[in-house]
């Protein structure tokens, strides 16, 4: 169980515990997994050896501006080198191409990195002299949660796997039959040996649970993507009149912008939007989508703004600064995702527009006191954004956070890692319960 320690190494004063993380996506790695795994860690009472990738591709997005925060919180950090090139990296190409069943899906390209981080931990250890209390896995990628299971049977203390997406369940992961029975029975064993496991909304947990026992499922939790309020600048003053509405994060195939373009061209010559100095930027990638025959060239110069990426503490002022958000995801019947993105909007207390089907985003946006609309129904995205426009026209210049105050707190920092502590706190105490019964017996 925790052992009493008088400061631990954010120099808090409590009861602290060796907490073994593996997380592949960690600063400087710029994806949105790694942030959520960093701000997680980072207000935790606990001495974390963290094990990670250290990159080398050029194509690996990367924010170094993220990194002295993101190791100040750790007792130890253990990069473990991951390239995937030459002869490996075209493999993966043409199955991908070919669609060719199993190859690099099973669970995914990253199972590579797998030995090396094994032989990483066990000379650690035995460096050390070190057993955690508790172990922590998190995916995507879903190959972290085998490095898991190896390490939870040379290890014998308790694990907690995270989920930030459904695993077979993932409604956009291409999978032939014989991929997805290799991947349910991987799914399976990983759910079988963990101790507790995590998911970021109930609709996930329902989705991923549903095809399993309820001893299986008793041992699930909710646990949400968080934001951190010490990250958002102020909001500047002196605005120039001009609405600004951003979309931040990148665009493909499913999830495009072209919902978005007719929703505004239906509404160019009517108010508010007639009333109002009105712009959309896009903020992000945009993945070699047609975007003017998605109805981009359809609409006057200057209605919408395309951005290239920035710098994950810039993109948080950009939210600080507008005047409104927008969510944009894919079409689907039920979407069970809750993108990080979002959690970041409500960080940035602006008002916040989903074009995003029913299910998690939808719900935390009305819950929000929001505006939401399906992607696949352009004439109630439409009726949305006429609202929403007026709401921010009357709005403008204020710079009291927007949303409601419950539901914002609820999705801070610290209150989610103090959720994630009372379940490893959980974990390593029925451990210690255990143990004694050993020792009485």
């Amino acid at each position: 169980m925790p052992r009493p320690d008088s400061t631990n190494h954010n120099g808090r004063g409590t009861d602290t515990y060796d907490l073994l993380a593996v997380s592949f996506a960690y600063p400087p790695s710029a994806l949105p997994r790694a942030v959520q795994v960093s701000r997680l860690l980072k207000n935790l009472h606990a001495r974390t050896t963290l094990v990670c990738a250290d990159h080398d591709e050029k194509d690996v997005r990367k924010d170094q501006t993220l990194v002295a925060e993101s190791e100040a919180c750790l007792a130890h950090c253990i990069r473990v080198p991951f390239a995937h090139r030459g002869l490996q990296r075209l493999a993966s190409r043409v199955a991908y191409r070919l669609d060719l069943p199993a190859i690099d899906k099973v669970p995914d390209h990253f199972r590579s990195w797998k030995p090396a981080v094994i032989s990483a931990v066990d000379s650690f250890c035995r460096a050390q002299n070190y057993v955690p209390d508790v172990l922590a896995t998190f995916g995507f990628p879903m190959s972290n949660h085998l490095i898991g299971l190896k390490l939870k049977r040379r290890l014998a203390v308790p694990w907690v796997t995270h989920f930030s997406d459904p695993w077979v369940d993932n409604p956009f992961r291409r999978q032939d039959p014989l991929t997805r029975r290799l991947n349910l029975s991987l799914e399976s064993r990983v759910l079988e040996v963990a101790d507790r496991l995590i998911f970021t909304s109930e609709e996930t947990l329902d989705l991923v649970m549903s095809k399993y026992a309820g001893s299986l499922r008793r041992k699930a939790r909710v646990l949400p993507h968080s934001y951190d309020a010490e990250q958002f600048p102020a909001r500047a003053n002196g605005k120039d009149g001009r609405l600004i509405i951003r979309y931040l994060g990148d665009l493909y195939t499913p999830r495009s912008p072209e919902p978005l373009f007719r929703a505004v061209a239906q509404m160019l010559n009517e108010p508010p939007f007639l009333n109002c100095d009105v712009r959309f930027e896009i903020v992000g990638k945009m993945y070699e989508l047609n975007l003017d025959a998605m109805g981009l060239d359809a609409l006057p110069e200057g209605v919408i703004s395309l951005k290239s990426s920035v710098k994950y503490l810039d993109s948080l002022a950009l939210m600080a600064n507008s005047d409104g958000l927008l969510v944009i995801d894919a079409p689907a019947d039920l979407s069970v995702f809750l993108p990080s993105k979002l959690i970041d909007y409500v960080g940035a207390g602006r008002p916040i527009l989903g074009i995003t089907p029913r299910g998690t985003a939808a719900d935390l946006i009305r819950r929000l006191g929001g505006w939401v609309a399906d992607p696949a129904d352009v004439p109630a995205i439409a009726a949305a954004l006429r609202t929403f426009i007026a709401f921010l026209h009357d709005r403008q210049n204020n710079n009291d956070p927007w949303g409601d105050a419950g539901v914002r707190r609820g999705f801070a920092a610290p209150t989610v890692s103090q959720k994630f502590e009372c379940i490893l706190a959980e974990l390593i105490e029925e451990q210690a319960r255990g143990r004694k019964r050993v020792r009485a017996s």
